[in-house]
């Protein structure tokens, strides 16, 4: 199967995004280029935007109209149908990738075109040298982003669900258990208390492992039986899926590879900053007990959830008989929090029947055990069930044999 190298929706979508809002060029104007297109078309157009941009003239759909032509107008349509965006940076990486893989096409067709033409080796070798220079210098990769200390504006750490279970903002947290102890319960109480409070504007959970009609039952009784709320607004700002998932990190023919969906994937929930996933391993697609494999995995949610300001909580299930963190310690190591959900048990290590769980919290990068007070606490997580009694009457034959109280 041939790589892509272009993706000309991708494309299309970026130029209906600057026209809709030409503020995104100031934002962005470092990145954008003709270079990252690949159809003429759209070469053409975002050459026009960048002139007008540069001449401080108006970025207007009419106004683009007349300069490419009057015969690109359906053309044109056809991309302003597509829904603009308010942030780029993927899209962006994922045409700038695309732009490197042609730029080496076009060099591994140059050299093969010169090996069978009377050129030396020498040649060749100094060739190919300019043109990596050429491709090197014109890339522009941004490998770490540095600043002055004094331009950077210190914040202390902060909560989602203070009140109830910390968690901190922008950063990756992990909640492991063992089946059937009540994670997803857990989890879509986490996601009501979080817009209840009102740091969290809007919040996604990919609940994989059971039917969105399932998930909903459980968020009824969560929303109207455990903490028995009336604000209906409140469900408008929780979204689910219960989708097949994606795997981010893949085997490939004996390589670890990075899916190029998880850039679509950061768009797709672009406007969510909570974003729970359940579970880990259904999104992790290499050998689970490989360090290297799963820190690179982590690696792409720490920095998501930093560089967009996402809250981003993992749910993973436990080793055998534990409720520890199954697979990899990199997936412990790269969170800041880690809790660990049980079932409540007596001192005999019997399992009580509780609308309760006990969660402890086994990693704290932020001093949440400050603010609980403990390192293991007790959280309702279920309604309480009501034990019905049998009432039996005593028939009195007078009254027909029904009792007096009818």
């Amino acid at each position: 199967m041939q790589d892509q190298t272009y993706d000309t929706n991708i494309e299309a979508t970026i130029i209906s995004s600057i026209i809709y809002n030409p503020a995104l060029l100031e934002q962005y104007n470092s990145k954008i280029s003709k270079k990252l297109f690949y159809l003429p078309l759209h070469i053409k157009i975002i050459e026009t935007i960048l002139k007008l941009n540069q001449l401080e003239k108006i970025i207007d759909e009419e106004i683009i109209r007349n300069k490419i032509g009057r015969e690109y107008e359906n053309d044109l349509i056809y991309i302003l149908t597509k829904n603009p965006i308010n942030r780029l940076d993927d899209y962006i990486d994922i045409l700038q990738d695309y732009s490197i893989k042609r730029e080496m096409q076009t060099l591994a067709y140059d050299i093969t075109k010169n090996l069978q033409s009377n050129i030396t080796g020498i040649e060749l070798q100094a060739k190919i040298n300019n043109l990596t220079e050429k491709i090197n210098s014109t890339s522009n990769i941004e490998l770490l982003d540095i600043q002055n200390i004094n331009e950077i504006e210190d914040k202390e750490v902060e909560f989602i669900c203070k009140e109830w279970l910390p968690f901190p903002i922008r950063t990756v947290s992990l909640i492991t258990a063992p089946g059937g102890t009540g994670k997803s319960m857990f989890v879509q109480q986490l996601a009501i208390r979080a817009i209840q409070e009102g740091i969290i504007k809007k919040a996604f959970l990919w609940l994989s492992e059971d039917p969105k009609e399932i998930s909903k039952n459980r968020f009824k009784k969560i929303f109207d039986s455990v903490l028995k709320l009336t604000d209906e607004s409140i469900k408008s700002k929780i979204d689910i899926s219960d989708s097949p998932t994606i795997q981010f990190l893949y085997d490939d023919q004996r390589r670890v590879e990075i899916s190029p969906l998880f850039s679509h994937f950061k768009v797709k929930l672009q406007d969510y900053d909570l974003i729970i996933l359940d579970p880990l391993i259904a999104f992790y697609g290499t050998d689970e007990n490989n360090n290297s494999s799963a820190r690179r995995f982590m690696q792409l949610f720490t920095n998501w959830a930093n560089k967009e300001n996402k809250t981003i909580i993992f749910i993973h299930h436990s080793t055998k008989n534990t409720t520890q963190s199954r697979g990899a310690s990199a997936f412990v190591d790269a969170v800041r929090t880690v809790y660990e959900l049980d079932k409540i048990k007596n001192k005999d290590g019997e399992v009580q029947e509780s609308n309760k769980r006990v969660v402890k919290l086994t990693k704290d990068n932020y001093g949440i055990s400050n603010i609980l007070g403990s390192f293991s606490v007790q959280r309702e997580l279920f309604p309480i069930k009501i034990k019905y009694e049998e009432v039996s009457y005593k028939m009195d034959t007078a009254t027909f044999g029904m009792h007096n109280d009818f």
